[in-house]
């Protein structure tokens, strides 16, 4: 019963992002006929052109969250996501612990914004941190440094997935309006959860691209998920 998820896991984000998200934006208004499609921990050059060509054969944007290390390794695979996509940071290293002190966390932002605007032109707007977890940092510090932190409302579990239809089947029944989904183009360091192969969620992008257009909805970037609910700090 799809509308019976929304509810419950509005109310979960309701009550559970202001504890502990630190003010991130967890979905956007159910008004909206749109949807955004995040991806974390790229670009990887095993993944990431795969899901490039499923977005590019359905007209499909999204939003990417790499990780300044990922971009210095590959900045051309970048570059390629950036002409269509939005590009958030998803920090430069990847680091769950840099999170723990304020000082870290600015340090591997502020690299991470040297990276950006190195590479790809422009500094990031969007933030996700990583594993979710915003440690000591909260919303007033972010909104000095100039970004806005997204979770998730839902993720697409792909992490401990073996194959496409693990993760479609786990996504496909979620889709709805105003949804920021989570998957995965590459493998952060420092990550421990799952094989470490995204294939499956390369191989899963055209089933819920196609399930997306079926239920009238299209997928957006983060920028354009317009109006937003924002948790609060």
């Amino acid at each position: 019963m799809p509308g019976l998820w929304v509810l419950l896991n509005s109310t979960r984000l309701r009550i559970v992002s202001p504890l502990r998200l630190a003010g991130a934006v967890c979905r956007g208004a159910v008004e909206q006929r749109v949807l955004a499609l995040t991806f974390d921990d790229g670009p990887d050059p095993r993944y990431t052109p795969g899901i490039l060509d499923a977005l590019e054969a359905s007209g499909a944007r999204a939003t990417f969250f790499f990780s300044g290390a990922a971009i210095e390794e590959h900045p051309e695979l970048a570059r390629r996501a950036a002409e269509r996509h939005q590009i958030g940071t998803h920090l430069y290293s990847h680091d769950r612990t840099a999170s723990r002190s304020l000082e870290r966390f600015e340090a591997e932002l502020r690299r991470a914004f040297e990276v950006h605007e190195r590479v790809l032109g422009a500094r990031p707007v969007a933030l996700r941190f990583p594993f979710g977890d915003p440690g000591r940092v909260r919303i007033s510090e972010l909104r000095r440094l100039g970004v806005t932190p997204y979770h998730w409302t839902f993720s697409s579990e792909d992490s401990s997935a073996t194959s496409a239809d693990a993760v479609a089947d786990h996504v496909v029944p979620r889709l709805h309006a105003g949804a920021i989904i989570l998957f995965h183009d590459g493998r952060g360091p420092n990550s421990t959860k799952g094989t470490g192969s995204r294939q499956p969620t390369v191989d899963a992008m055209p089933r819920i691209l196609r399930a997306i257009e079926r239920r009238g909805l299209r997928p957006v970037t983060l920028d354009d998920l317009q109006p937003i609910e924002r948790t609060t700090p």
